[in-house]
């Protein structure tokens, strides 16, 4: 192995001698998959800015920065499991239903959907995100909407319509077609961040006593809470994980997309309240959550920069929403290969994409856009869907080193990640119980939230159920067969 891939000391994985299955594909460099991953640090724009005003730029500080924390050592366990089953697409749900499907066969399709609706259903929401943005800046006058029946067509909603099927088309294009549309947009994202992280060095004023904490009367719950909405933000850097199999180099690439892309994201969520509360002041980004960003640029570079910074925040949000497109279709079409969700969904185009799961993708957020009242509901639905998902793939970590130990890793990670593994998992179970059933305690939601969350979920057995029974006419199992996971390369 060179000197310039992965090497084995305190924390790095071991294990150059292992074999890796040949790709079908492999047209991805490493600056591709962390590209994908830029679209995390937007969280600044579509959500940082709420938990400042709602606790103070301290808490949201700290909030972040352990989210990011976690993401990243989470990141680690991922790039062991996505070079074990490189050939398969899907990302951590998939590792998840490797895991489990020799103690339950409904772990699978469970974590599948959750990961899918955690990527998925983004679209709508941040599409109207988009939308709003766009009239409050450029539009202010166009107010005029309608309603025809259950759905309600204004220009933010028209906005976000546009701006999902420009999603859909990048991704049903080709892989190669969104991950250079990514990198341009991923660059110019960055620069803005970098500038966001500068500014209080260039435009001066920044005062301590900016910073404050009104965290409230129920410290531990609210933390829990603030976590769990921060992780639906934080841990998607692991969207490089679920393009392992489309890498040039898979070892090198993937570790080093997942590295790279959750280094910065702790950097950026680490600095970001500091310096923008410290310059603003925390009543100024309450007032404007979504654009206080912009508000500090122009602060410290001046106003001739107000529209290049919003093109640049709109592409970025549409940078999250290609990214979400392309992995929440990839979910769908790995799981589906391993039968366990509707075979339609194991169709590729022409491009060699998922063209049926990405579809469903757009023609659902299209529905969400036009017909959902509420986003709070489908972020809450999102975000409990992704977390179970998250539970499922960290404790299938350590169920893959219980039960396939001589399995081939050509990432292995030292013996003592065993014990990182159980601590976020403790961690990840914790902030996803509290945070589900206490939403209201940072104003996330309610409970009727959490019960219009799970009945979401409860659709993947449905589809599982008529996969396995009405399609491939088998009967239901409670566990797959152990025999079927003795070949390393073996496809449920």
């Amino acid at each position: 192995m060179s000197s310039d891939e992965i090497r084995a000391d305190a924390t790095l994985p071991t294990g150059e001698d292992a074999e890796i299955p040949a790709t079908p594909r492999g047209k991805l460099g490493w600056f591709d998959g962390f590209s994908m991953a830029m679209s995390i640090p937007n969280g600044i724009v579509t959500s940082l800015g709420f938990c400042i005003a709602a606790v103070g730029a301290l808490p949201a500080m700290l909030f972040w920065s352990i989210s990011s924390a976690l993401g990243f050592l989470q990141n680690f366990l991922y790039a062991e499991m996505a070079l074990m089953f490189p050939t398969e697409s899907g990302g951590i749900a998939v590792y998840a239903n490797q895991a489990w499907r020799r103690h339950s066969s409904f772990v699978g399709p469970l974590a599948t959907f959750g990961y899918w609706v955690g990527w998925s259903l983004t679209l709508g929401v941040v599409g109207e995100t988009l939308g709003g943005l766009i009239q409050s800046e450029w539009l202010p006058s166009a107010t005029w909407s309608g309603h025809f029946g259950p759905l309600t067509i204004g220009l933010p909603q028209v906005i976000a319509v546009i701006a999902i099927l420009i999603s859909w088309l990048a991704n049903i294009l080709g892989i190669q077609v969104a991950a250079a549309i990514n990198r341009v947009i991923a660059v110019a994202f960055i620069v803005f961040v970098a500038m966001v992280i500068l500014a209080p060095f260039v435009a001066g004023g920044w005062n301590a006593s900016n910073l404050g904490s009104h965290i409230g009367d129920h410290p531990f719950i609210t933390t829990m809470v603030w976590l769990y909405a921060a992780a639906w933000t934080v841990y998607g850097t692991e969207i490089s994980a679920t393009f392992a199999p489309e890498y040039r180099d898979v070892r090198r690439d993937s570790f080093r997309a997942m590295k790279y892309s959750a280094a910065l994201v702790f950097a950026v969520y680490l600095i970001t309240p500091i310096a923008a509360a410290g310059v603003l002041g925390e009543d100024t980004i309450g007032a404007n959550p979504i654009t206080y960003t912009v508000l500090l640029v122009e602060r410290a570079f001046g106003g001739w920069l107000t529209n290049i910074l919003i093109v640049v925040v709109v592409a970025a949000l549409l940078l999250s929403m290609i990214a979400a497109s392309a992995d929440g279709g990839r979910a769908v079409y790995g799981i589906a290969r391993q039968g366990l969700t509707l075979r339609q969904f194991e169709k590729l185009n022409r491009f060699g994409e998922p063209a049926r799961a990405l579809t469903v993708d757009m023609a659902v957020n299209i529905v969400v856009v036009l017909v959902v009242a509420s986003p709070v509901a489908i972020l809450l639905a999102a975000n409990l869907g992704y977390m179970v998902c998250t539970i499922f793939a960290i404790s299938g970590f350590l169920l893959l080193r219980r039960d396939r130990p001589e399995w081939p890793r050509p990432i292995k990670l030292r013996s003592a990640w065993k014990v990182v593994a159980w601590f976020v998992l403790i961690v990840d179970v914790l902030i996803t119980v509290v945070g589900a059933t206490h939403p209201e305690e940072a104003g996330y939601g309610s409970m009727r939230n959490t019960v219009i969350a799970l009945c979401v979920l409860a659709l993947s057995m449905v589809f599982y159920v008529a996969r396995r029974v009405g399609q491939d006419k088998l009967p239901l199992q409670w566990r797959t067969s152990e025999l079927e996971d003795e070949s390393p390369n073996a496809v449920a």
